[in-house]
């Protein structure tokens, strides 16, 4: 499927609904983005869908991914897996961990708003720059021995949710849903471990990290 053949139906689909709510208000997100206004003018429907959009995906496939990324760090490092079975307190931190070792979003992008040296280097103003908290995240200056899966590393300073006025405003939400789905993955199954026969099937944008499909084998 092409992009566009995904993504302008669901542009379509929120922009019925937010006509929708600009006639009947309800009690949710969008009669807020419709009402809202900048320097007094509403935002024209195309902003209303984006804005839209953002959470609706955001919130869907950084979370499924975060489970994915979350069980392939526990057949990696077993004996964490027990771990966390035996004990469902380390979960936040399993999950924690998850978020650093393999970020949802591996890369994200940033405009600069003033010149600004960094790293020896300067960068312009208005410049539009791709930024790699999946790098930032095994950095080992921060991080000791960044490379294997330690749940209870402590601190844990990941950016897998961005930093300061960019931080994600669905992270504590985001943490919940992982805790909740892991546990409830603990409850029903086994140990968990990948499929040798089925190879496990990333997604294939260098941007995000995460699983299509992923195999699985529950020990009894």
């Amino acid at each position: 499927m092409r992009l566009e053949e995904g993504v302008l139906p669901l542009a379509e689909y929120l922009r019925e609904h937010a006509a929708e709510r600009r006639s009947r208000p309800r009690e949710d997100l969008l009669p807020k983005l419709v009402e809202a206004e900048v320097d007094g003018e509403r935002l024209p429907d195309d902003q209303v869908v984006m804005f839209a959009h953002l959470p609706l995906v955001a919130g869907d496939v950084t979370t499924t991914a975060l489970l994915g990324n979350a069980v392939l760090c526990l057949d990696a490092f077993p004996d964490e897996q027990a771990k966390a079975r035996a004990d469902r307190s380390t979960v936040p931190a399993a999950i924690e961990e998850t978020l650093r070792l393999l970020p949802p979003f591996a890369a994200l992008a940033r405009s600069t708003t003033r010149e600004v040296r960094l790293g020896g280097d300067t960068i312009p103003a208005d410049r539009v720059l791709t930024i790699w908290p999946a790098a930032a995240n095994r950095d080992p200056r921060v991080f000791a021995n960044p490379d294997p899966f330690v749940p209870d590393r402590t601190p844990n300073p990941h950016l897998s949710f961005g930093h300061g006025i960019h931080f994600c405003l669905g992270a504590p939400l985001a943490r919940l849903e992982g805790r909740v789905a892991l546990n409830i993955l603990f409850d029903r199954f086994g140990a968990l471990r990948t499929d040798p026969g089925e190879p496990v099937e990333f997604n294939t944008t260098s941007t995000m990290t995460g699983v299509r499909r992923l195999p699985l084998i529950a020990r009894a």
